[in-house]
């Protein structure tokens, strides 16, 4: 197994077309970290990267109207429902205003082991749905779920002690079940974001009671959840290549 990271970044063709396009990003935490990527991306190919504005609520500012990367936070971290709801109300808000392509990601803790994962994934997909038909000129890209990586000592400590981190086999085995429901409704699209993927390269399977798993690569977090400078960096790039494969000004 080799845990090292490789980041194959957008072209300076594709970082162009992706800034040029009108991107409505719904997140929490973990999106933040992806959006730091953005920047980064853009910095590290010398090309000007887009403005970011954030439109949380619906609102779009004047300095929001000039700005092709917006993002919103949308509903609460361990409740994806709200996150859905969120989402689509920013859609239908002036937020939404002009969009040529929307996403949203919903962060690690919304899917752990507690979680009835195909509850969440019937409310994804409906959600999807719904948006697409109200939005036809909108290209929707679909998400994965973020992983979270092997605990480390203190983790199994704190586990054993009652204290659940939402780390475990048990909660990345969720994460599987919803991701590869996710993978078989929508990988065939070609408009997949696969946040796991990107964050689980070089991890290798695990198997845990009879289950395989995935987890976050250890190079890509500072925490065992978010995002680094590096893991932030390699979401953000496959973000951008779907941005700019998709997007009207290509």
């Amino acid at each position: 197994m080799n845990d090292q990271v490789a980041i194959a970044k957008p072209s300076e063709s594709e970082l162009r077309v992706a800034g040029e396009t009108t991107v409505l990003f719904g997140h929490q935490s973990v999106g933040m970290n992806i959006l730091d990527g953005v920047s980064k991306v853009y910095a590290d190919a010398s090309v000007s990267a887009p403005a970011i504005a954030d439109v949380s609520g619906g609102s779009l500012a004047p300095d929001a109207e000039q700005a092709t990367f917006r993002h919103a936070y949308v509903g609460v971290n361990e409740d994806p429902m709200s996150k859905f709801a969120a989402f689509a109300d920013v859609m239908d808000s002036s937020a939404g205003k002009d969009v040529d392509v929307a996403l949203m990601k919903l962060c690690y803790v919304d899917i752990t082991a507690a979680t009835d994962v195909q509850a969440v994934f019937d409310a994804y997909v409906s959600m999807m749905a719904k948006v697409e038909a109200a939005h036809p000129d909108v290209r929707f890209l679909y998400t994965t779920a973020p992983l979270t990586a092997d605990r480390n000592w203190k983790s199994k400590v704190k586990a054993v002690l009652g204290r659940d981190d939402q780390m475990g086999p048990a909660d990345n085995i969720a994460r599987e079940r919803y991701n590869a429901m996710i993978r078989e409704k929508y990988g065939a699209t070609g408009r997949l974001v696969d946040i796991a993927a990107v964050e689980a390269e070089g991890t290798g399977e695990r198997s845990h009671d009879g289950s395989t798993y995935y987890v976050l690569n250890e190079n890509l977090t500072f925490d065992r959840g978010h995002l680094n400078e590096t893991g932030s960096e390699a979401v953000a790039a496959e973000l951008l290549k779907m941005v700019a494969t998709h997007s009207p000004v290509a």
